[in-house]
């Protein structure tokens, strides 16, 4: 018994410690609870302190890092900002950026700039509310202002036109870029940007830079330069130096039996025209004007030309249209053709009248010859003598003598034939039957005559023909049959 109140009082004891224990651990966060809440207090009222200490301060003052035109105004009050702005009008300077790396320069003296208070700066800081210093404080706000600082415009005018970068001499012409033959190939050459400016550009430029108080004015950015109008990489410009390249580098040649023809590089050049559909093509008229050149150095057509008779004598021929004749305008067309098709390679001349051989005398074994002295004439065909007969010419003693010292085409050949001679009134004089009719000459050609007998000797002076070779039968015959038109007729 005694021992179970002995146990009873012990836990009544430390109940009553647990108690006591609970009730001063609630003092204790009493006690810290208003602690903390006079130190937050205290906080707040240090903050609020501090807010409202510069949002006072700045109701009359710029935030730091505030410029206007340039001027740093921050921690500065509207009538120190105007005595600034005012400041820096009087000693306000532009510099001027040019290519080359030169600079020039405008001060405010020279234009006569002067500050007017217009309370721009007031209404600066009216953007700036000092109770949300919080916010606006941070960070740089730079202001352009028109602070209507006047300055005369004609002493501007004339500063400006004063640089030496407006001196037409001091301006370095700009060139296009363009297409330019180096001899071999066509190249482009890039344009070149020069230090040509545009005055009105330039003043303009100037004005707005002092318009807005500017320190620095680069030419460059303001677009002040006049520029190239074309450039390298310009696609035009690409294009035709691929087809000049192209065309000029295509061969042609021509074979002109006594010559070859090799088209050169500056012909290619020289014959090239742009259309209008912006292509290179080679020009007829002007390749034609070549041709035409080539023609008068290959042409033998009433060329002297010497000529070994069949007696062995060398006789000088100057008259006649026997020979080569270049047809200029079929050989310019396919030349034409093969160089706009971007082809090389060789053309053939396109003869207009051609000689049975090239060079010499241009006869070679087929031909007539006709001696009016020996009243003889021979025909050879492919080297072999097929008639060799005597024959009547013209009578010269009555002007009908036949033409001679020439070489003549065969212009046709007709069987049979009537041969019709007029007076100069035009009536008929005579009218001939012949059976073989080749004339050479116009009027003039070989035929038989039944009617005549005797061949030969001194009968062209008394009783000779108007201007025909007359013939006897047989051998006009001969001719007739193995005679072809375009063939030679010699005649000394």
């Amino acid at each position: 018994m005694k021992d179970h109140k002995k146990e009873k009082f012990k836990e009544l004891k430390k109940a009553d410690e647990k108690r006591k224990k609970g009730n001063r651990k609630k003092k204790k966060n009493k006690k810290s609870k208003k602690i903390l809440g006079v130190v937050l207090g205290a906080g707040a009222a240090v903050i609020l302190a501090g807010y409202a200490g510069i949002g006072f301060y700045y109701q009359d003052k710029f935030y730091p890092g505030t410029s206007i035109n340039g001027v740093d105004c921050g921690g500065k009050d509207t009538a120190y900002v105007r005595e600034l702005l005012k400041n820096s009008a009087e000693t306000y300077s532009l510099t001027i950026r040019e290519r080359g790396d030169q600079t020039e320069s405008i001060d405010g003296k020279t234009i006569q700039l002067s500050y007017q208070d217009d309370n721009e700066a007031q209404e600066v800081k009216k953007q700036q509310n000092s109770w949300l210093w919080p916010i606006q404080i941070f960070g740089n706000k730079n202001y352009t202002v028109n602070a209507d600082s006047s300055y005369n415009e004609e002493s501007l005018n004339q500063a400006v036109s004063a640089l030496a970068c407006m001196q037409d001499a001091n301006m370095t012409p700009v060139q296009d870029a363009k297409v330019e033959d180096n001899g071999t190939s066509y190249e482009i050459i890039p344009e070149v940007e020069g230090t040509t400016l545009d005055k009105e550009k330039t003043l303009a430029a100037v004005k707005g830079a002092v318009d807005q108080r500017q320190t620095e004015l680069s030419l460059e950015d303001a677009g002040c330069y006049v520029q190239p109008a074309v450039r390298q990489d310009d696609e035009s410009l690409k294009k035709d130096a691929e087809q000049l390249n192209k065309f000029t580098s295509l061969q042609a040649s021509l074979d002109f039996g006594t010559g070859t023809e090799t088209v050169t590089r500056d012909q290619l050049k020289s014959w090239l025209k742009k259309g209008d559909d912006g292509n290179y093509y080679f020009d007829t008229e002007t390749v034609k004007q070549t041709v035409i050149a080539w023609s008068e150095k290959y042409n033998t057509i009433g060329q002297p030309r010497d000529f070994v008779t069949s007696e062995g004598a060398t006789v000088h021929l100057t008259q006649g249209d026997y020979g080569w004749r270049l047809w200029q305008d079929k050989t310019t067309e396919s030349l034409v053709n093969m160089l706009n098709a971007g082809q090389s390679g060789p053309v053939e001349p396109t003869w207009l009248y051609s000689g049975e051989k090239h060079g010499g005398n241009d006869i070679d074994g087929t031909y007539v010859e006709i001696s009016i002295s020996e009243q003889r004439m021979w025909f050879y065909k492919n080297g072999t003598l097929l008639v060799d007969t005597p024959v009547v010419t013209g009578n010269p003693n009555n002007g009908n003598g036949t033409p001679s010292g020439g070489v003549w085409r065969l212009k046709d050949k007709a069987s049979p034939s009537t041969l019709v001679g007029r007076n100069p009134d035009g009536s008929i004089e005579y009218e001939t039957p012949v059976n073989y009719w080749m004339p050479f000459n116009g009027g003039v050609g070989i035929h038989d005559l039944t009617s005549r007998t005797s061949f030969g000797g001194d009968i062209y002076l008394y009783n000779g023909s108007h201007g025909c070779i007359n013939t006897p039968l047989d051998n006009a015959r001969t001719i007739y049959e193995n005679i072809e038109v375009n063939t030679p007729v010699v005649v000394y």
